[in-house]
């Protein structure tokens, strides 16, 4: 014990504190910077993987079968089922057929809530349900900063094939 009064008293306030702010800084370090440059890293590799995949998925959708009218409640309930899939409850949507210079699409509105993790995988996979869907709209909300959800609206476009 004496040993340590002795260092101690030989440090000195000013390397007392010198050593507590370096005790401090290592904690932040790895409890908060850290992680986030692991979650960077992480997006940045999602993004090269997505990058990658947008650049092979024009060919896909080519020889793809366009998605027809008569399969759109099928492709409501396959949104409904990827939804569920990563644990997302989803509001009452609205949908709707409109028609403009690009031809026929079918659009559905949806409010969601949920992880934000979950949701960008919902998004991946929701819009590789059928070819030329588009996120047309995304809007992110938090009630509070510390909500682990965030409360989502989003309106998803799907091409008809035979355009009038």
């Amino acid at each position: 014990m004496n040993r340590i009064k002795a260092k101690l008293e030989r440090l000195g306030l000013p390397g007392i504190i010198g050593i507590g702010l370096l005790l401090f800084c290592l904690s932040f370090f790895f409890g908060n910077v850290q992680p986030l440059e692991d979650e960077l890293a992480s997006l940045g590799r999602e993004q090269k993987r997505l990058s990658a995949s947008l650049q092979t998925s024009p060919t896909r959708a080519q020889g793809a079968r366009a998605l027809t009218l008569g399969a759109t409640p099928e492709l409501l309930k396959q949104l409904d089922a990827v939804a569920r899939q990563y644990g997302i409850i989803p509001g009452p949507a609205s949908y709707q057929l409109k028609s403009g210079e690009g031809g026929r699409r079918f659009e559905i509105s949806l409010p969601l809530k949920a992880p934000y993790p979950a949701l960008r995988q919902y998004l991946h996979q929701a819009l590789s349900l059928a070819p030329n869907a588009t996120l047309d709209e995304l809007s992110l909300q938090r009630a509070q900063a510390t909500d682990p959800a965030v409360e989502v609206q989003l309106r998803f476009s799907f091409a008809l094939a035979g355009a009038p």
